[in-house]
């Protein structure tokens, strides 16, 4: 696993780290212990990263509509995919990074269980509508990996961008001793970002990803997203509407020009690839619609 070098923090730094991420949890209602995967634990799996990929598939295959993306939780919900994979969630607990495999192996396995825990979430928590009307949900959604919490948001900004904060609040969500640390991966790949799906309407389609096959995959996942939504161009007035994604995330991207220059390299559409190179293109960005992608 690869590790960056940086400042070291004071202990007074960690400290806050700490406090304020747990004093937002409990403004927020969330306890420290809440998981979705509590219950007795069963044995580790030897190949857990492999064994999650097939389950979460399985789960895609029986209640997301292939040509919308769009998800049927009522069928997921009963469906015997999820059972089985709410049973593989208590080998959890007892999950160590080495099971996991290399840094390919290890983006494949938290894409996919962010992207899974997102669909158990909205069958556990009952969600309707908005997911901006579930306060805190993803600090809420968590499973146990190896005998230690990792919320939606842990996984994503703490293991998946190497521990940098959320775009909305101003700190990091694991703290320099904080042992979870230990599985934040870096440098961080800014393709993640078109195969996290967070249950919006405004997030990729959701799939599943192979270690042995994830840069293809998330490479293809970057050509899709801007292609499909991503970027929209209107040649009249000149203008290039982007996904609220690519401002959120900007500096995983390399700031402004980096955002562009993978516009550039991912669009088929001529017009716009012709803007781009002139420098022609007013930028804007697009609403977020964080209504729940469900059929």
């Amino acid at each position: 696993m690869l590790h960056m070098e940086r400042v070291q923090p004071s202990k007074q730094g960690i400290q806050m780290v700490r406090l304020a991420n747990s004093w937002l949890d409990r403004l927020l209602g969330i306890s420290p212990n809440e998981v979705l995967n509590s219950g007795a634990a069963l044995p580790a799996l030897d190949n857990p990263a492999q064994a999650l990929k097939r389950s979460a598939d399985a789960m895609r295959v029986s209640a997301v509509d292939p040509e919308t993306g769009k998800v049927d939780y009522g069928v997921l919900a009963d469906s015997k995919a999820y059972s089985e994979f709410r049973q593989l969630t208590l080998s959890l607990p007892l999950c160590r990074l080495e099971d996991i495999g290399d840094r390919q192996g290890q983006m494949a396995f938290w894409i996919n269980l962010y992207n899974a825990l997102i669909l158990d979430a909205v069958v556990s928590y009952g969600v309707r509508g908005s997911l901006q009307d579930q306060l805190g949900i993803f600090r809420q959604a968590a499973y146990n990996v190896g005998g230690m919490r990792f919320s939606a948001d842990d996984i994503e900004n703490g293991v998946l961008r190497g521990n940098r904060r959320n775009p909305f609040l101003p700190f990091a969500p694991f703290g320099r001793e904080d042992p979870r640390l230990e599985m934040a991966i870096e440098p961080i790949d800014p393709r993640v970002h078109f195969a996290l799906v967070c249950g919006a309407r405004s997030c990729p389609p959701i799939a599943f990803y192979d270690g042995t096959k994830l840069d293809e995959q998330l490479e293809s996942a970057c050509i899709n997203f801007i292609n499909s939504g991503g970027a929209d161009f209107d040649s009249a007035s000149r203008t290039l509407r982007l996904s609220r994604i690519l401002r959120w995330y900007q500096k995983d991207f390399g700031g402004r020009r980096g955002v562009l220059e993978l516009t550039k390299k991912c669009t088929n559409d001529a017009e716009l690839l012709s803007a781009l190179e002139t420098g022609s293109a007013r930028i804007k960005y697009m609403r977020y619609d964080w209504t729940l992608n469900a059929v």
